[in-house]
């Protein structure tokens, strides 16, 4: 039975066990500045008093390949307009929740060179802001607690070494 449903989830109901379903699939991009650096956003996260940083990630359209949602998300959220599809390396998926979903989350690695990013247009209204990290300062933003989504630190710490 469906106790609740909006446009992001639907949450179930079966023998008093609640689970959580996505109407999606959802894609993450661990973007990759000069094979030295990792590109985060901060998001914009209406539960959280200041802005979180987090890697690129969103929902994939109806229609849409989860290659081209990652590009648009990365576009969306960083600036960086790409269109070359060849360039998304798969990754390794994770899932979020796996007491509550079965549904796994697409990764995608893109490597970006400085002038791409360096040349970036402006990022959308869900992102207050983009920092770029050497390897060395995301595990010691992780260390220090600023850096906190599970999903976030789990794709630098599988991937950047």
């Amino acid at each position: 039975m469906i106790v609740h449903k909006n446009p992001y989830f639907t949450v179930n109901l079966k023998d008093e066990y609640y689970s959580i379903n996505f109407p999606t699939e959802q894609v993450l991009i661990l973007p990759v500045v000069q094979n030295s650096h990792i590109l985060f956003i901060k998001a914009i996260r209406p539960v959280f008093a200041e802005p979180v940083i987090e890697l690129p990630a969103g929902t994939v359209n109806e229609g849409e390949t989860l290659k081209a949602a990652a590009l648009r998300e990365l576009g969306e959220e960083t600036g960086i307009i790409l269109s070359d599809q060849k360039r998304l390396k798969p990754l390794c998926s994770l899932n979020t929740i796996p007491s509550r979903t079965a549904q796994m989350l697409n990764i995608y690695q893109v490597d970006i060179t400085m002038k791409e990013y360096e040349t970036r247009k402006p990022h959308d209204g869900e992102v207050a802001g983009t920092l770029l990290l050497t390897k060395k300062q995301v595990i010691q933003r992780i260390q220090a607690g600023e850096i906190f989504v599970a999903t976030t630190i789990a794709v630098c710490l599988r991937n950047i070494y």
